[in-house]
């Protein structure tokens, strides 16, 4: 009898705290982002990420994988899978833009966590390359893809924005010297310099990036899932400060920053002229 109750009592201590009848973390993650997620070849910077904080939870992870166009490139896409979120598909999205007035428009049902990382439209030239900041490419001939901010900031220093209609094709361009430089955003440029090195290319040495041209990435959740959002946001406060989160970036072949202090506004573009 007393062994049957103690058996009854571990069950359901295991059951109320074991792992193994923990909730799965359920992150929403679009089949075709590289570098953030690849449902094809099970990788990308946010399944990492994914796998990592949910570890650190204590959680399975459980990836809901959310089908969409096989090209996104720039900040000003929107192909998140934000309803997915919303309609409770999944718990958690990662790497969204701030602020969340932009990102999360009309969704207050969603929220945004504390950022943490920063990305940007990083500068591409010769690793040589002296001039390192926004202002040195006065005059110069700077390629950009096609409906960004980049074309915006380049008119205001007095460059020569040339229009590509990928990061691909303006790197290429960089390389056979039709350009000086490229003015690209950062994780999927340097991603695809992974994908197609340039020999005698890459990010330029020194250069930091305007807020103009600056972003922070958060994760996001419902609005009600505050005790989960200060769960995530304290798990991603450890990988950033042992060095995972930069491992994992390098290991994915995206660029990222620490948080920036300051990010891009109206009022950061105008202070470029």
């Amino acid at each position: 009898m007393k062994l049957r109750y103690l058996i009854a009592l571990l069950g359901a201590s295991l059951g109320s705290h074991g792992v193994s009848a923990a909730a799965p973390l359920k992150v929403c993650l679009l089949e075709h982002n590289a570098p953030y997620s690849e449902r094809a070849a099970n990788s990308g910077f946010d399944l990492a990420t994914a796998n990592a904080v949910a570890v650190r939870l204590g959680r399975p992870l459980e990836v809901v994988w959310v089908a969409n166009a096989e090209k996104i490139t720039e900040i000003e896409d929107s192909d998140f899978p934000t309803q997915r979120l919303r309609k409770g598909a999944c718990d958690v999205l990662f790497s969204v833009p701030g602020p969340a007035r932009d990102s999360l428009r009309d969704m207050p049902t969603l929220a945004l966590g504390k950022p943490y990382y920063g990305a940007a439209f990083e500068l591409y030239g010769k690793t040589d390359e002296q001039r390192h900041e926004i202002r040195d490419l006065r005059g110069a001939p700077v390629a950009i893809q096609a409906a960004t901010v980049a074309a915006f900031a380049l008119h205001l220093v007095g460059a020569q924005p040339k229009t590509f209609f990928s990061p691909v094709q303006a790197l290429a361009a960089l390389a056979k010297g039709e350009v000086e430089f490229a003015l690209l955003w950062g994780p999927t440029a340097s991603y695809q310099l992974t994908q197609h090195p340039a020999p005698g290319f890459g990010s330029v040495t020194h250069y930091v990036p305007p807020a103009a041209l600056a972003w922070n990435e958060h994760l996001a959740t419902r609005e009600a899932d505050a005790q989960l959002r200060q769960a995530l946001d304290t798990a991603l406060a450890a990988l950033m400060a042992d060095g995972s989160l930069q491992k994992m970036a390098t290991q994915n072949g995206l660029r990222i920053h620490p948080p920036f202090a300051r990010t891009y506004t109206l009022g950061e573009m105008n202070n470029l002229r």
